[in-house]
Order: structure tokens, then sequence, then C-alpha cells
């Protein structure tokens, strides 16, 4: 009988066994036997969860990495496969509902996997995205198509819109003219009478 899932945990653990066979006959340093130690527990979790895993593996393509990171940021064991299940089997706005949870409760949840496996599928399915639609100034502007072309210089010659517009230039150009006249006239008006001949002859010495 062919049995890939078999197959796959058979061989992750006999590397396991191999590897504490060859700590056993060949002693090293404490550092080195606890990374070997880490190294077969790993080999150890990972042969659990093949054999664990059901014909549909579980598929965490609608979990964003962010998500996923803030997982394991939580202390929640992402290799774990009744996590991955419970991921695999709820929407996004649980799940991120529960971790928003557990991260504020945090010093109050004493076992957080047991915590987020039990209380995942209570969380509300919420609609993700913003609750109130944004709305710009183009939403407030009329619905038209630009008008041709020819139609614009059709209408320009009906209406003389450019003659409107040279005239209205004109009518500026003479406004900033009468009043920088007007300004020279006070200018004028307003010279200091010491330079005046009249008010030496009204002095009495």
């Amino acid at each position: 009988m062919n049995n890939p899932q078999l197959q796959a945990t058979l061989e992750l653990l006999q590397q396991a066994t191999q590897q504490l066979q060859d700590l056993l006959q060949n002693p090293v340093s404490e550092a080195h036997n606890r990374e070997i130690i880490s190294e077969v527990e790993t080999q150890l979790t990972q042969a659990l969860i093949t054999l664990k895993t059901p014909t549909n593996p579980p598929n965490l393509d609608h979990v964003p990495p962010e998500i996923l990171q803030q997982v394991k940021a939580l202390g929640l064991p992402l290799e774990n496969l009744d996590i991955q299940m419970a991921l695999s089997s709820h929407h996004l706005s649980q799940i991120i509902g529960i971790l928003t949870e557990i991260q504020n409760k945090s010093e109050q949840i004493r076992n957080r996997r047991d915590y987020f496996l039990a209380r995942l599928p209570q969380m509300p399915i919420e609609k993700l995205g913003p609750r109130v639609p944004l709305v710009t100034a183009a939403d407030f502007l009329p619905e038209y198509e630009p008008l041709p072309q020819d139609k614009r210089e059709q209408l320009k010659v009906k209406y003389n819109i450019d003659k409107l517009i040279q005239k209205r230039q004109q009518s500026r150009s003479s406004l900033f003219e009468k009043i920088k006249q007007a300004e020279s006239f006070m200018s004028s008006q307003t010279k200091p009478l010491e330079n005046s001949p009249e008010f030496e002859d009204d002095l009495p010495f």
C-alpha cells in the first residue's frame, strides 16, 4: 500500500532516531547537545503534523503574511496543526478579532493557544474595509463628457469669447493705470509746505 503521508512521517521519525543514536555514541558539548535536541524536537513535531494532516491540508492563502507574523509574535505555535486548521477554517475578520483580543488581554491569558482555539469560533464575522465609504471631491463633480474641440471653437466664434477676454484684459490694464494716476495726483497734493514759496511769505520773521 502506497501511502505518501505515512512514508513522510516515517522518514522524519527515522531521522530523529538516528540523531539520538549518534548523540549517544558520540557525546558532544552541552551547547551542541541542546542544539541537536532542539532539531530532534522539530523533526518529531513535523512528523506528528504530517501524520495528523487530513486529506485536505490547511489552506492559509486568505491570511496575509503580516497576520501570520502577528500570530507568531503573540506566541501562538503556527507550526501546530490545530492552529493551522483553525486559521484555515475561519474568516479573516474573526482571526483579526481574536488576535486583537489576545493582545489586549495578554496579561490575563495563561494559555494563549487554548484561548485562541476556544474563542476563535465565537468571534463575529465582520465586513472588512472602511465602515464609512470614502468620499472625495470627484464624487461631487457632475458627470459630463468633455466638449469636442470643434464645438468649442464654434461657441467661441458665436459669443465672441476672444473679444470679451481681450476687452477684460484692456479694462484691467486701464484700471491699473487709473489707480497709478490717482496715486501720483495724491502724492503731488501732499508735498511738504516748507518747499512752497507761499509758505515762506507767510512766515512772521
